[in-house]
This record gives structure tokens, sequence and C-alpha cells, in this order.
């Protein structure tokens, strides 16, 4: 059996194309690699910006037996178009189709999608390869863990998956990834001349429950491996040529126990890598920022999102903003380049709560800084405020919503202002003459900036150089 695994096309959202590798398909490649009869690929149809059309192409050129499409809410309908073209040119082709908003709305997607034939709810490190295992054999596909699919003209559901024990699993298979593709930009942020570079995830899920962000399910839980487990695959990493890994959990360092392990093990072994991650940072003391810088932490992504209290409150935020700038100041300290994401236009946001957004940049000065409007996921708490908790009624109904859309809220005019608004006071705010400390700190201790720095430097003049291939 040949297995393609896929992305959804990216025709409704381009916010992380030409980003980061899916590890997730990485993850169940490394699932089904050794199966008895069994090849897999990889078709990144979204980190690559392909459309529904040329997506189809790439796919059925690789002569699969079985497509596994993993979709989120944002690009679902990508890729219900994109099953449907698969069938029409292979009705032959088993479809299949994961990830966050099947796992929500798989009743939905099999009423009203004919052409696709199963949905795999959850995390599908065990269920996936059990699947193929069976249809290999042409085994009963009844009972396998989390799987939904049509049986006499009612469609079964299987409950959600989750690993526990996540090192048990085995690494992504990157060599399946065309890195050239990828850590063009991530969140929005251009991305500049680094030395190699992977992503790495080192837990699933949040121990916070945010009102914008969706639950994958309502058992949904944080769990994380271990720092030895993490440990070993910066290793591989490292001996396939890779110089610099992205921690791209939801919240890298939420656990400070963990982080510090990682840290020292990273320390005693003299690991010639450099790091960035992403998470909380309120909680993280003095004393783990400097140690992270000793091991070769440079970077890291922080979802403040408001400089109001009371929007913070709002949002369901586990710390206030005094919190928020306190752990930014630490972070700078330990000479990490800090870059903020911020939402706007929130639930009941006033002026004077944007204008308190507005002057935490200010007086915080994080060294970049982006911000995009609220969006209303399936799932999330502000969804079941809006909405209500029901299941929408159908497919169209179950897309992400916009604060612009509820009566009451913020037009159009008002998110387009406060857009350029926020981007003025992040460009003012290098105007400060306290800049030139931060810059300096950069460049004196800093490692990847100086690097980034010699790279572009020596791009302008020579070719850009090719990244490794994990093997």
């Amino acid at each position: 059996m040949k297995i393609v695994l896929a992305t959804s096309p990216s025709e409704e959202d381009k916010h992380g194309v030409r980003s980061l590798p899916p590890l997730s398909l990485g993850y169940l490649a490394a699932a089904v690699k050794n199966l008895p009869g069994a090849t897999v690929l990889i078709v990144d149809a979204y980190g690559e910006a392909l459309n529904v059309a040329q997506a189809t192409e790439r796919i059925l050129a690789l002569s699969p037996d079985l497509v596994g499409i993993s979709a989120t809410s944002f690009c679902f309908k990508s890729g219900v178009r994109l099953v449907a073209h698969l069938k029409a040119a292979r009705p032959d082709l088993v479809t299949v189709m994961g990830g966050y908003h099947p796992t929500q709305f798989d009743e939905l997607l099999l009423k009203e999608l004919p052409d696709l034939d199963l949905v795999l709810r959850g995390e599908g490190d065990r269920s996936f390869p059990e699947l193929c295992r069976r249809l290999i054999k042409s085994e009963a596909i009844a009972g396998v863990p989390g799987l939904s699919y049509r049986a006499k003209g009612q469609i079964v559901r299987g409950t959600p998956q989750q690993i526990d024990d996540l090192d048990a699993l085995p690494f992504p298979e990157r060599k399946l990834f065309n890195y050239e593709a990828y850590f063009h930009q991530f969140g929005g942020f251009p991305i500049p001349a680094v030395p190699p570079l992977a992503n790495v995830a080192s837990s699933r899920g949040c121990p916070y429950h945010c009102v914008f962000c969706p639950k994958l399910f309502p058992q949904w839980r944080y769990r994380l491996r271990s720092a030895e487990n993490v440990f070993q695959e910066l290793l591989e990493l490292r001996d396939a040529g890779f110089q610099m890994v992205l921690f791209q959990d939801e919240n890298f360092s939420h656990d400070i126990a963990r982080v510090e392990k990682l840290c020292h093990l990273i320390i005693e072994h003299r690991l010639p890598m450099r790091f960035s991650f992403q998470g909380t940072i309120h909680l993280l003391p003095e004393s783990t920022f400097q140690l992270m810088h000793q091991a070769g932490f440079d970077s890291l992504f922080v979802g403040v999102e408001s400089g109001s209290d009371a929007q913070l409150r709002q949002l369901g935020k586990p710390a206030g903003s005094k919190a928020l700038a306190e752990g930014i100041r630490r972070a700078k300290r330990a000479h990490m380049v800090v870059v903020g994401f911020f939402m706007f236009c929130g639930p009941q946001e006033s002026e004077a709560d944007f204008q308190a957004t507005q002057k935490f940049i200010t007086e915080v000065r994080p060294h970049f800084a982006g911000g995009n409007d609220v969006s209303i996921h399936p799932q999330a708490l502000l969804w079941e405020k809006y909405f209500g908790a029901a299941s929408p009624e159908s497919l169209e109904r179950s897309a992400p919503r916009f604060m612009r859309e509820i009566p009451g809220e913020h037009t159009k005019e008002v998110i387009r202002r406060r857009r350029r608004e926020l981007r003025k006071t992040f460009f003012r705010s290098w105007l400060d003459w306290r800049r030139i400390s931060d810059i300096i700190d950069l460049l004196i201790y800093n490692v990847t900036i100086r690097q980034v720095i010699k790279r572009t430097l020596r791009n302008a003049i020579l070719p850009r150089q090719k990244w490794p291939r994990a093997e």
C-alpha cells in the first residue's frame, strides 16, 4: 500500500505558508514506515502554498492507494475540495481526514462529503498505523480507535484518541520534508538567514484555557516528553547537520523543572546548537532565564495579547500585564530576542484597553511585535459565548468567525485602524534611545543574532547554503 499524507491546501488561510514542516504528519509517517507492505510520502500542500488543483496533481502523480489529509479549521474547506478532486480522478482511492476540524466535526464531514471515506479523531499515532495494517490485510476496520465511518446507513463515531506516553513515540520522519521550502516566516514574522533549523514538539496540549483557543476535545490534556527524550532527539538533529531548533510547543516553558533539566543536559554534553521557544514566561524566574541563555536559548515567542488587565481577564489569560512585562524584561536581561504577539478588538475591548496595549509596547519594548484581530474558533469558549455549545447544523456554519460579525462588537473600520495604530506604535518604539542598549546587548551576547548578521552578509555575495536532509 502506498500512503500519501497531505496537509489541506491554503486557499482560505496563508498564515503558516512557508513556515514549519508539519510535524504531525512526520509523526504519522514514522508510525507507519516500518509497517509490512506500506510505503509513505508527504505532500505539504499548505506549507508550499499549493492550491487545490496543484495539490491534486502532486498527490495523484505519486499513485497512492490511501491519502490521509490533515485539516485545520481555517483550511478545512480546501481539504473538502481536495478530497472531491482526488475521488473524481481515482474513485478507488481510500480517503481519510484528521486534525482539529475533522475531530470536532467528523459527523458533518461524513454526512456532507460522500467522497470522504473515513475520519480519524484525535491523535493518530496509534490508530493510523492500525487502520493501515487492517486495510493492507483486508481486515474489518470496526473497532479501530478513534475511527469514524459509515456502516449500514449510519455513522459510527470513534472516540478521539490521546497519546499519554509521548516518550514511546518514534521521532518524526524528517527525511520526507523539503527543508528548502520552510522557515521563511513564522507567525507572520520573516525569518532571516539563520543556520540550518529544525522544529521540535516537546509537549502536546496546553495547561491553560484561553477563550480564543479551541481544545481538541473536552478531555484534552497537557502532556510532556521527558527532558531525556527531548535531548535524544536533539542529538539526532545535531548528527543530521541541524544547528538550530525551534520548540513549537503551545507552551514549552510551563514546566520549569523540565526546562532546567533539559538545559543542564545541553550544557553537560556541550551541545553546539542554538534554541528558540514559544510559551508563557510570567512564571520563569531570573535564574531559569539565565540558565537557558547558558544552554543556547537565544529567542522566544510569547503571546502577550493585550496590555490591558481587563482584556487579559476577558481573554482568559493566566497572567496580568505587570507579570508579562516583568517576564519580558527578565528575558531581555538573559539576552534573548523577544517576539511578542498581540490581539486587538477582543470582546468589549475599549479604546482605553487598546491604548494600554500601545503603552505596553512603548514601555516594555519587545524586539518584535505583531498583532491580529481576535478570531472565533469552533470549540473555543469564545465560540460558546456567542454561538452556544450546540454543534453547528452544517459544515458551512462550522467555519471560524470574526468579531466583526458579532453585533455590537468591532466594525471593519475599527479593526483596520487599530491594526495600523499597533504597527505604528511598534515602529515608534524603535525611536526610543534605550533601543541602543537593546541592540548593543544582542550584538555582544546573542550568538544567533551574530550568526544571522554574518549569514546575511555572506548570502548577499554567495548563493544560499542548502540545508541538510535528516537521514
